[in-house]
C-alpha cells in the first residue's frame, strides 16, 4: 500500500493535497515512524476513534482500541501531520466531550449524524470567515461521501455552497456525473467569503461498482484482481492493490480528479493491507 501511494504522490502535482484514511500502522516501519513515507501524505483522518466501534453508531470505542489507535496517531501529529477525527454519534454530551479531547491533543474531531455520511451537520467549533490555505489551519470540516440524498448534482453543489466548513471531505460526484471544474473553483470559496479546501474522496484499496471505471462484466466474472466483496459495504471489493490493472485504473481515476482541480484526495480503504495480513 505504501508503494501505490507513493506512485499517487509521483502521479501528480506537488502542491496536491493527500489525506490518508485509518490504517495509522502505515506510518510506522520496524516499529518506529516511519519519516520518510509520512513525508509523502498531508494528514490523516482516524475513523471511530471515539465513537462509532465495529459500525456500532452512536457506542464508545472500546478502550483498547482507542488507546492503540492514539498511541499511532499521536506520533504522526508530533511529526507535523494534522489528524482529522471522524466520529460516528449524537448528543451535545458527546460534542462536548470531543471539544475537550481535541483541546488536549490538538486533533480537529467531528461528530458525524449516520455511517453513511451522507448529509450535512452543525461542526464542533465555530465557523469563521478566515482564509485557510494549509491544513494546520482547518479548525473544522464536512465530510460527505455518500451525495445520493441530493435530487441531483446541481442541487448537491448548492447545499455545498451555501456552507462555510473550512474544508471539504467530498465525493465529487452524483449518479456518475462529477462537478465541473468552475463548480469545483465555487466551491473553494465558504458562503461568507473566505477561502478554503477542498479534497475529494478516492478509494484506492476497493473497487465500487458504481464508478465510472467498473464494467459490466465484472459482475459475472470479476477480475483476477479483485479479492472478494466488502462484507459491510455492498458493491464494494477488496483488491489486490499491487497489481497492476489496479494501479492503473487508480491512476486513470486520479486524473479525472485533477482535471477538476480538487485540492487534493481522502484516500480511503488503505487499511486494505490489514485484510491480505490476515490471510498470510
Amino acid at each position: 500500500m505504501k508503494s501505490l501511494i507513493r506512485e499517487l504522490r509521483v502521479n501528480t502535482t506537488q502542491e496536491r493535497i493527500l489525506i490518508t484514511q485509518n490504517g495509522s500502522a502505515l506510518y510506522f516501519k520496524n516499529g518506529a515512524i516511519d519519516t520518510d513515507f509520512l513525508n509523502v501524505i498531508n494528514a490523516t483522518t482516524q475513523e471511530s476513534l471515539y465513537y462509532g466501534d465495529v459500525l456500532r453508531f452512536n457506542t464508545p470505542t472500546s478502550k483498547k482500541l482507542q488507546n492503540e489507535l492514539l498511541n499511532n496517531i499521536h506520533l504522526v501529529k508530533q511529526n507535523g501531520k494534522p489528524i482529522f477525527v471522524i466520529n460516528y454519534g449524537k448528543g451535545q454530551k458527546k460534542r462536548n466531550f470531543l471539544i475537550a479531547e481535541d483541546s488536549k491533543t490538538g486533533f480537529v474531531s467531528e461528530l458525524l449524524p449516520t455511517f453513511e455520511a451522507n448529509e450535512l451537520y452543525e461542526a464542533l467549533r465555530t465557523y469563521t470567515e478566515n482564509n485557510i490555505t494549509s491544513l494546520s489551519e482547518v479548525n473544522n470540516f464536512l465530510c460527505l461521501l455518500n451525495p445520493e440524498k441530493f435530487a441531483d448534482v446541481q442541487e448537491y453543489h448548492e447545499q455545498l455552497q451555501n456552507t462555510n466548513y473550512d474544508l471539504l471531505l467530498i465525493e465529487p460526484s452524483l449518479n456518475g456525473i462529477f462537478f465541473t471544474r468552475e463548480q469545483i473553483h465555487e466551491l473553494k470559496k465558504k458562503k461568507n467569503g473566505g477561502k478554503r479546501i477542498v479534497v475529494a474522496y478516492f478509494s484506492i484499496g476497493e473497487a465500487e461498482n458504481y464508478r465510472l471505471y467498473w464494467q459490466n462484466e465484472w459482475n459475472k466474472k470479476r477480475p483476477n484482481w479483485i479479492a472478494e466483496e466488502n462484507k459491510d459495504w455492498k458493491g464494494n471489493y477488496i483488491v489486490k492493490y499491487w497489481l497492476p490493472e489496479w494501479k492503473h485504473i487508480v491512476k486513470e481515476y486520479q486524473k479525472k480528479l485533477d482535471d477538476l482541480d480538487v485540492d487534493g484526495y481522502l484516500l480511503d480503504t488503505v487499511d486494505s493491507y490489514d485484510y491480505f495480513n490476515n490471510r498470510s
